[in-house]
């Protein structure tokens, strides 16, 4: 028992000493490796149940018929929402579709354990890990049937501008793609932001509720609200951000400088997410109490 003890020990650089070890263990140090070792067990799991992939596209396709059927109930007696016509609305629901796929088939799975694992103390084992703990909490885990959702939500995009008869140029499409990358940023910070109330809040059940009723209001656009709210879903909640700013880029509606605006916007968000998490962390004791 003791020279099988003495194979499996590991030094700190990776190298194992005692008697001439019959395996080796490699600790990874790079955050990528890590990641996209647990990305393929993940891949592997899933591949294990590919009818889940059929589901989830039909599912999606069934949301997106609701909700068009909804937009189409609504112009019915209309023809402007918050000074956007039906398929300018169309384009902003193609986005919202998109990233509700990174959401579920990213965030979800990963950091949306959180709560739980604050709350049975099983998060000294992340934290124990030689990786970035916010990383590892927030990318370990991938739904990969769920990605399907962001190719058919920017087709459900594409289909709305060839209905509005609009050829986006390369600098609107540039600021698009910068703009939906920043709102992936925002979305994870909305995130990070309220799961990390778990730490303070240990009794909350299910925060990532708390989530979808905040990141409902990003489905229409941000004109459509009142001012008030207006205020909160641009400055202090910004969901604005994450569906109306990338489809008002795509649209022509903005022009292409509002891409900084959103990389900027991104930024700021990404350290916010930073900071609280480093707050949270020091608020949580352990399995120990």
């Amino acid at each position: 028992m003791r020279s099988a003890e003495l194979q499996w020990k590991i030094e700190p650089w990776g190298k194992p000493r005692g008697t001439k070890p019959v395996m080796t263990l490699r600790i990874p140090h790079s955050a990528f490796r890590i990641l996209g070792a647990l990305w393929r067990l993940n891949l592997a799991e899933e591949l294990q149940y590919r009818a889940n992939f059929a589901a989830s596209v039909l599912g999606t396709l069934f949301w997106i018929g609701t909700a068009l059927l909804t937009l189409a109930l609504f112009f019915g007696h209309t023809t402007r929402l918050g000074g956007w016509d039906y398929w300018e609305v169309v384009v902003l629901l193609g986005v919202f579709n998109a990233l509700t796929g990174v959401v579920e088939a990213v965030l979800r799975p990963g950091i949306g354990r959180l709560a739980a694992e604050v709350r049975s103390g099983s998060l000294d084992l992340v934290l124990a890990k030689p990786v970035d703990a916010q990383g590892f909490v927030s990318f370990r885990r991938l739904d990969i049937w769920r990605l399907a959702d962001i190719p058919l939500g920017l087709g459900l995009a594409g289909y709305a501008l060839a209905r509005l008869g609009r050829v986006p140029s390369v600098a609107q499409l540039a600021a698009f793609a910068v703009a939906l990358v920043a709102a992936a940023v925002v979305v994870y910070t909305i995130w990070v932001v309220l799961m990390s109330l778990a730490f303070w809040f240990v009794s909350v059940e299910n925060l990532s509720v708390l989530f979808d009723a905040v990141y409902e209001g990003a489905r229409y656009p941000v004109s459509a609200y009142p001012t008030a709210l207006r205020f909160v879903f641009v400055y202090l909640i910004p969901i604005a951000w994450t569906t109306t700013i990338p489809a008002s880029a795509l649209t022509g509606r903005l022009g292409p400088g509002i891409a900084l605006a959103a990389a900027a916007v991104a930024g700021l968000a990404f350290a916010l997410a930073r900071l609280v998490w480093r707050m949270a962390l020091k608020r949580y004791t352990g399995a120990s109490g």
